[in-house]
């Protein structure tokens, strides 16, 4: 099994206990491998939570300048938190609009949970990350920052592909 982060860039070092609650819960479940996007904020911090607990995961990258225009305390960090983890995945060489949206699906494809730090706000990247993922019938265990609730949403209803069917019919 396998999980991703998605979250605000406003999280700071002080949410290091929310995002050690989801990988709690992330491991309770069986999940063996994390993913992180590597943005600034719930992202980098589940990062740094991971390599202190040594677990196994993948820094989805989603295009080599992504720290470019970031503060340089912020791409020492970054840099930092790159150099531990020899697993990396670099989606595009360049920025362009929408690499992050591709990096955030590209995640979703591949994982079974998705871990966020969301207020519930209908707009913006991490909504749309929740929304997606919802959608496609990946569990979304979310801590919402404004009162720190830490809620499990699960579709009802999973979606089957007729190709998904087909493929299980004929095997």
């Amino acid at each position: 099994m396998k999980a991703f982060f998605t979250g605000h860039r406003w999280i700071d070092d002080n949410w290091r206990k929310e995002i050690n609650k989801l990988i709690d819960y992330a491991l309770s479940r069986g999940v063996k491998h994390f993913y992180s996007g590597m943005a600034l904020g719930t992202d980098l911090l589940a990062a740094e939570c991971l390599i202190r607990r040594n677990l196994d995961w993948t820094a989805v990258i989603p295009c080599r300048n992504q720290d470019e225009l970031w503060k340089l305390k912020e791409r020492n960090r970054y840099a930092r938190v790159l150099k531990t983890n020899p697993k990396q995945i670099i989606l595009y060489e360049h920025y362009s609009p929408g690499v992050m949206q591709a990096r955030n699906l590209w995640m979703i494809k591949r994982s079974d949970l998705c871990l966020s730090i969301y207020t519930g706000k209908q707009s913006g990247g991490t909504a749309m990350t929740v929304q997606t993922a919802a959608a496609r019938g990946i569990p979304v265990v979310n801590i919402n920052p404004l009162n720190h609730d830490f809620c499990l949403y699960q579709s009802r209803y999973q979606q089957l592909s007729l190709f998904e069917f087909d493929r299980v019919k004929n095997n």
